[in-house]
């Protein structure tokens, strides 16, 4: 280690905590991998391998690659794709102010079953990760949609390994974290490994009963796992304790998102085996493994996100309630008969998008500008819903038309953001004028300092005769004159002062051009970073009222899966 830089001392030891994972090493605008993460990452990336080490022999060589951070996600989800986990290792303070090497820590770990990215997921379908835990006499099943903030268990104490074989049938987990006993089994290893592709998770401690307890109280606010449901199953409080623990573990942030848990009990749900689901061709045909030529490809008219993976629920998990299913079908009933109102609500629903897990990024932190404004347009729609649903009688209808439009939500996102906000949330541009008084008055300052370069441009031509004098920018040197080399030997005013040579131009700058880019300089950096504070307190705000966005979602997901069964039962002339 002695002969070793500071930073990849650093990396070293960032990198021993996440052995299992790749890490993604913030270098300024870049992601660096270094050693065996290196040369995995540019194999399976199509990436140049290099080194700093070049004049060192090739044995004391440090493998090296790297990615823009801007274009990071679509890399990632290409190792996610491939099974890989992968530890976002940030600069957790700004480069500029730092006193030696900046500092760095893993803000965090991106697995097959937690990703939150919509470019790393499939719109209508869930994204489940598991906690699977088994003993002598009992065991049981946690799964959670982190995307969605969806979570639920189930628990048994007789045929345990049959029954939870069944449960992961029906969720398709891509991450299952095992506890010892389910690790040593080899129906419920075979069965995630060989049937369902699913990346396993060791014990790691996580399935003690008393942290478990601890963990889901404070997760759910309650006073205790009795009031969860959960008091007389041991396994499935350890289930579930384990599986949040591994997903605050992975996300490294508010995990408000997840404010629910649904115990599935006997009776709820029709249980149906591997076999079952996949001869009955629920969800996917036989042929091919494709949802053309399913039972949900014939049902499937739905028109949000939300709503297509609610209906892919239903088909998964089919009811056993007589209760329950007349709910369901007095609603479809009505609305297979209402034409007119049909086409109107289904015609709203599509403009609607992923409520849930727009939201669900706002709560992580990771919402861009663009997400919260497609949030405040899903929100947009819900009082034409409401307005539209009025005059429904059955029970399911007159609930989905209770829903909470938002309008709240809706106003402080269209005050704030933009008509087309940029992609970055870190360079400006994401306010509306009329905001915020002080990012106005300085964007005033930044916009007239354009004509202000503009001017000095053309009097620094008119003084030197040079007709192809420039004044430019970039964020290395700041702003500079530039002169082409095509013009000749001219004197130059004693003020400029030479600033960088290139092959075919020199670049100056003068006291008066430096006095300038201080002021226009400053205003830019200052409404970047006002602009960023603000973001990040509208977001802060969105989040805050997560239970009531993601009500009005499931209200939104049930009527459009409704609709859809409707929709369905017109064109095929069912019954």
């Amino acid at each position: 280690m002695a002969d070793l830089t500071p930073m990849k001392q650093q990396y070293n030891e960032i990198k021993s905590q996440y052995s299992d994972c790749l890490l993604f090493f913030r270098l300024g605008d870049f992601y660096e991998m270094f050693d065996e993460d290196a040369k995995k990452a540019a194999k399976e990336l199509d990436l140049a391998l290099t080194t700093r080490d070049r004049g060192k022999p090739e044995e004391e060589q440090t493998p090296m690659c790297g990615v823009p951070y801007h274009s990071a996600e679509a890399y990632i989800a290409r190792l996610i794709a491939k099974g890989y986990k992968v530890a976002v290792c940030e600069q957790t303070e700004d480069p500029a102010l730092a006193k030696g090497l900046v500092k760095r820590d893993v803000i965090r770990v991106i697995t097959p079953g937690t990703v939150t990215e919509s470019s790393m997921l499939e719109e209508g379908r869930s994204n489940y990760v598991c906690a699977v835990y088994l003993d002598a006499v009992s065991g049981a099943a946690a799964f959670c949609d982190v995307s969605t903030g969806e979570f639920c268990a189930a628990a048994f104490s007789e045929d345990c390994v049959a029954h939870i074989g069944n449960e992961l049938a029906r969720f398709k987990p891509r991450e299952a974290v095992l506890s010892q006993g389910a690790a040593e089994d080899p129906g419920v290893c075979s069965f995630l490994r060989q049937r369902l592709d699913c990346l396993l998770e060791p014990d790691g401690g996580r399935f003690d009963y008393m942290a478990g307890a601890a963990r889901l109280c404070e997760q759910f606010g309650a006073q205790d796992v009795d009031a969860l449901g959960l008091g007389g199953s041991s396994a499935a409080v350890k289930a579930c304790g384990a599986l949040l623990a591994y997903i605050q573990e992975t996300q490294r942030c508010d995990l408000s998102n997840i404010n629910a848990l649904d115990l599935f009990e006997g009776g709820k749900y029709m249980e149906l085996d591997y076999s079952a689901r996949r001869n009955l061709e629920l969800t996917e045909n036989m042929r091919t493994g494709e949802k053309r030529g399913s039972l949900l490809w014939v049902l499937d008219r739905t028109k949000t996100p939300m709503g297509g993976r609610l209906l892919r629920s239903w088909v998964e998990r089919p009811l056993l309630s007589p209760v329950a299913i007349k709910r369901r079908l007095s609603a479809v009933s009505e609305l297979h008969g209402a034409l007119v109102l049909r086409q109107e609500l289904r015609r709203e629903l599509d403009g609607i998008g992923d409520m849930q897990r727009l939201v669900g990024r706002a709560v992580f932190g990771s919402a861009n500008g663009r997400d919260l404004a497609a949030l405040g347009d899903c929100c947009a729609h819900l009082p034409e819903l409401k307005r539209l649903l009025a005059g429904c009688s059955s029970a399911m209808l007159r609930q989905c038309a209770a829903l909470d439009a938002l309008e709240d939500v809706r106003a402080d996102i269209a005050r704030a953001i933009c008509d087309e906000p940029p992609f970055s949330i870190r360079e400006g541009g994401i306010l509306r004028p009329g905001y915020s008084e002080e990012v106005d008055r300085l964007r005033n300052v930044r916009d007239n300092g354009a004509r202000l370069v503009s001017e000095l441009e053309a009097r620094e031509r008119e003084r030197t005769g040079i007709k192809k004098l420039k004044v430019g920018y970039n964020k290395v040197f700041g702003y500079y004159i530039d002169i082409p080399n095509s013009a000749g030997a001219v004197e130059l005013p004693p003020e400029y002062i030479r600033k960088q040579t290139l092959v075919s131009n020199e670049r100056y700058f003068t006291p008066e051009l430096k006095e300038l880019e201080n002021e226009l300089t400053g205003a830019r950096d200052r409404i970047c970073e006002l602009e960023y504070s603000y973001f990040c307190e509208l977001r802060e705000g969105v989040a805050a009222r997560v239970e009531r966005i993601k009500a009005s979602a499931a209200a939104v997901a049930e009527l459009d899966a409704v609709c859809s069964l409707a929709e369905a039962a017109a064109r095929n002339n069912y019954t």
